[in-house]
């Protein structure tokens, strides 16, 4: 106990200027001398206690007795320390300092007591854990459960249409007037579908010869279409077939669109008899149909011949939708075609139509050492999962970074779809332990970049965020708190310290609440390594929202057209990303973790936190 043996030293001393002071009555020299060794042994007490709290198990430390720190002849001096009490975690601690000086030496209570209370603060590698602060996300190669291939299978289904009766109240197929919406009765009963140009014995010659009045929605609706939400459609088609009333022939260009019951209804009911705008108001109504359509132009339909629509892409836009369940409404899916030009006209069986659709599922495997790395499963509990969206993927290597696995990325990124969107938020942290390859990454590689589904970059305003990133060209690190400006960026260069090396990477943006503006700071290997203080993007205040993270790179372009680019190549050992600014303590907590785990440093790195001490009681 050092600190002990020091404060001995100098409660020697100031005892000897006591003495010179004895007398028969105490004067009030005297009295402030001994008051001034309570003082000095309450100090040691608290120092004692910070010694052994370190040295204690993940913060099992319970107090000091009460110990002689200087006895002779005349008098004893005592410290001695007590937990007060304890943060929720057990590795915080209040703790009192209490010193005592016995006049004379076997008093039974002490002439003079002072104490002080100290907030005793310390981190442990075994014992706190990114878990203890509510991550975000949380990936960690070295817990290889986690690693997963992924591969697809893909399943063919045939939805089932019945054309049913001529007289029957309800099918799944109608001829309805674009003008108006409505049918006729001899249109709700005829077999074939007129495209577009209706027949003057379903409608009448008057109407039929008009071009205000003559052109028809053709609409279909299938059922069971067992396909489940958020599935891969592989391909998805239509099918009619030919027939030639008179008349029939020409160019015409088709447009088919998916239509639904309501915006959050995705099944139809089947079409009822009599009942007009069963499809004029879906296609006119913005939210009643898909955005997604497929036109299609044709000069001619012989008999024995098909028309064929592509509806792959309308078909994913509606299982996309989080309201598709094709366990409800009959598994019903519908589509509407109408003329959008030429004059020609067909005319297609109505109770001939097929739907083929299949569409593919991921399978989930365990990653073995070499395998690519489909999946990256998040630990935080939020299920936040990294899956390939992009490029190579990476994969499994053993024993790299302190003998642990971990996961290569060579110009590929991973992407968690935030089941929770980051929404109005002004703070976040990350830290991430990777053996960077800057040779082989691009300019401005993400080792974390943080977007919105509905942008085409991360560098758009409110709905993006870099909180980690390659520094250019060099050897370094960056951040970015929005958009692409300069003055929202943060610059660190590292040289040969951080690359080809395991490291710790560390980014946060912080609220400074004195002038409501925004701090960037990066860290390297637990010290500050640059910031960047006084960011404030215009905005009452200023707040950004995410609902997806990439790692190793990121998307440019729509989600449904993108691709990936700028990627950052090297070995991710563990990362974690926290939806807020983490406190000074906490920060240094997950840097003793990651260094001790990862072997980054040898030894641990000096605190620059600022002690936190309670008033003297």
């Amino acid at each position: 106990m050092p600190t002990v043996i020091i404060l001995m030293a100098v409660m020697t001393v100031v005892a000897y200027a006591a003495l010179l002071q004895s007398n028969n009555s105490l004067s009030l020299a005297y009295k402030q001398t001994y008051i001034q060794m309570a003082r000095i042994a309450s100090k040691a007490a608290v120092d004692y206690a910070q010694e052994q709290f370190d040295n204690a198990s993940c913060g099992n430390y319970t107090g000091t007795a009460e110990q002689d720190l200087v006895s002779n002849a005349r008098y004893r001096v005592t410290f001695r320390a007590e937990v007060i009490s304890t943060s929720p975690d057990g590795y915080e601690k209040v703790i009192k300092g209490t010193g005592s000086v016995y006049l004379p030496k076997l008093a039974s209570n002490a002439k003079y007591v002072f104490d002080i209370r100290s907030e005793i603060v310390r981190t442990y590698a075994v014992c706190k854990t990114p878990d203890n602060f509510a991550p975000t996300v949380w990936l960690d190669a070295s817990n290889t459960a986690t690693l997963h291939t992924v591969g697809t299978s893909t399943t063919t289904v045939s939805p089932t249409t019945s054309f049913g009766a001529a007289g029957n109240a309800t099918r799944d197929t109608l001829e309805e007037r674009v003008d108006n919406g409505t049918q006729t009765l001899n249109s709700w009963q005829s077999n074939d579908f007129e495209m577009h140009n209706c027949e003057n014995a379903e409608f009448s010659s008057t109407i039929c010869s008009s071009s205000s009045t003559r052109y028809l929605y053709n609409g279909m609706i299938f059922s069971n279409v067992n396909v489940p939400q958020g599935a891969t459609i592989t391909s998805a088609s239509i099918t009619l077939a030919c027939t030639t009333p008179a008349g029939a022939g020409g160019s015409v260009t088709h447009r088919i669109y998916g239509f639904y019951k309501t915006a959050t209804n995705l099944h139809p009911d089947l079409f009822s008899q009599g009942v007009s705008n069963q499809l004029r108001t879906p296609i006119t109504t913005a939210g009643l149909h898909t955005t997604a359509f497929q036109s299609l132009s044709t000069n001619n339909c012989p008999p024995g011949n098909n028309t064929v629509f592509d509806v792959t892409n309308i078909a994913q836009e509606i299982v996309n939708n989080p309201n598709w369940n094709p366990a409800t409404g009959g598994g019903r899916m519908g589509f509407s075609i109408h003329r959008t030009a030429g004059s020609g006209s067909r005319h297609l069986l109505k109770n001939g139509n097929q739907f083929n659709i299949s569409y593919s599922t991921a399978t989930v495997g365990q990653a073995n050492n070499g395998n690519g790395v489909g999946q990256w499963d998040d630990i935080s509990g939020n299920a936040n999962h990294a899956k390939l969206a992009y490029g190579n993927a990476p994969t499994r290597q053993d024993s790299q970074i302190n003998g642990k696995p971990i996961v290569r990325f060579n110009n590929g990124t991973l992407l968690s779809a935030l089941t929770a969107p980051i929404t109005a938020k002004r703070e976040i942290t990350v830290l991430a332990v990777v053996k960077p390859n800057f040779t082989t990454s691009g300019n401005d590689g993400r080792f974390i970049s943080g977007m919105s589904s509905n942008q085409t970059n991360d560098t758009t305003g409110s709905t993006s965020i870099i909180p980690l990133f390659r520094n250019s060209s060099g050897n370094g690190f960056s951040s970015q708190y929005t958009g692409s400006s300069n003055t929202y960026r943060t610059n660190y260069t590292c040289g040969g310290a951080c690359a080809n090396t395991p490291y710790l990477f560390a980014g946060h943006f912080t609220l400074d609440t004195a002038t409501n503006t925004i701090t960037g700071t990066l860290k390297g290997n637990g010290a500050t390594v640059a910031t960047k203080p006084g960011l404030a993007p215009s905005g009452s205040p200023y707040t950004f929202s995410l609902d997806q993270f990439y790692y190793g790179g990121r998307r440019t372009g729509s989600m449904a057209g993108g691709s990936g680019t700028d990627y950052l190549n090297g070995d991710f050992a563990e990362l974690v990303i926290y939806d807020k600014a983490l406190e000074c303590r906490q920060i240094e907590a997950l840097e003793e973790y990651f260094r001790n785990k990862w072997a980054v440093s040898a030894t641990a790195w000096a605190t620059t936190c600022p002690t936190d001490v309670v008033p003297t009681l």
